[in-house]
């Protein structure tokens, strides 16, 4: 039997620039060293394992050379049935160490969750294989589960505003301007600039004076997460919905220094696709070449 799953189609070049792309995000979104003398506050799966052999340098050293070798198997599409679970594992790991010093931030959580779902495709796609699945479908699963990843964070997301202040968010929004001005102080304590300092205020202060406008633009950011689903009908949706949740980005990173830079990079690999437009432009330029030529 033949799996029925639709799976679009991805090209050669797609797959290649794809894989290349997040290898990188990976490899940035690990931490690089652990600069903790312990996991005082264990989460996530340092709750169900003992990770304090990561601490030790020696440990940690060689995990990054495994990520390491990893990565590059997973950009050669070499033994991606081991080269997948190392990177998964190393990911975790070290995040999870992070995340268990009393403090939690989930700036690498969409990063471990793709990895996580495609490493979960690939294996799934090697049992579909034993029912007729076709051999091609094996990397353009782990794409397709990628992009449903994706699109489940920032659906959850949505539903989450919903929930918690039942319906009220865009009017909740308003007073966004406390939350900059407390940010906007931590940071200035931080890094002691005032320039910065001077800017988050002014943003604060307009907020606080256009209260209905931070309102609206609350209410696209919602609609936005609620419908983000829609990336999944076609490219034409995805790249739309992905260029417009970036956008939606940068005006959180402008306002609140709020940047979740690894979702951006994620919703541009993996939704908007450059290179397929490119090519698609390229081709139908070449076309009307030919066309026009005598």
């Amino acid at each position: 039997m033949i799996a029925s799953e639709p799976i679009p189609r991805f090209a050669f070049y797609e797959r290649l620039v794809m894989r290349v792309l997040f290898a990188w995000i990976v490899w940035r979104a690990t931490p690089a060293a652990l600069v903790v003398n312990g996991i005082p506050a264990p989460n996530g799966i340092a709750r169900v394992m003992d990770l304090h052999f990561l601490l030790e340098p020696h440990s940690f050293a060689l995990l990054q050379m495994l990520l390491a070798a990893a990565l590059i198997a997973y950009v050669l599409r070499l033994f991606v049935f081991l080269s997948l679970p190392i990177a998964l594992f190393a990911n975790v790991t070290a995040t999870a160490i992070v995340n268990s010093q009393g403090a939690i931030q989930h700036a690498f959580q969409i990063v471990s969750l793709v990895l996580l779902a495609q490493t979960t495709a690939h294996f799934y796609g090697l049992w579909c294989r034993r029912s007729g699945d076709a051999g091609e479908a094996l990397e353009d699963r782990t794409i397709w589960w990628s992009q449903q990843t994706i699109v489940a964070v920032y659906l959850v997301a949505g539903i989450t505003k919903v929930l918690v202040t039942k319906g009220l968010w865009p009017f909740q929004a308003r007073w966004i301007g406390v939350s900059i001005t407390k940010s906007a102080y931590q940071m200035f304590y931080d890094t002691l600039s005032q320039a910065d300092l001077r800017q988050q205020l002014a943003v604060a202060n307009f907020a606080a004076a256009h209260g209905w406008l931070i309102a609206l633009l609350a209410a696209f950011g919602l609609l936005l997460e609620l419908g983000s689903p829609l990336a999944l009908i076609n490219r034409t949706w995805a790249a739309s919905i992905g260029l417009a949740l970036i956008g939606f980005h940068v005006s959180l990173d402008y306002a609140m220094r709020l940047s979740f830079i690894y979702n951006q990079w994620l919703l541009l690999i993996f939704l908007v696709n450059l290179p397929y437009w490119m090519m698609t432009a390229f081709r139908r330029f070449v076309r009307r070449k030919r066309a026009v030529a005598p």
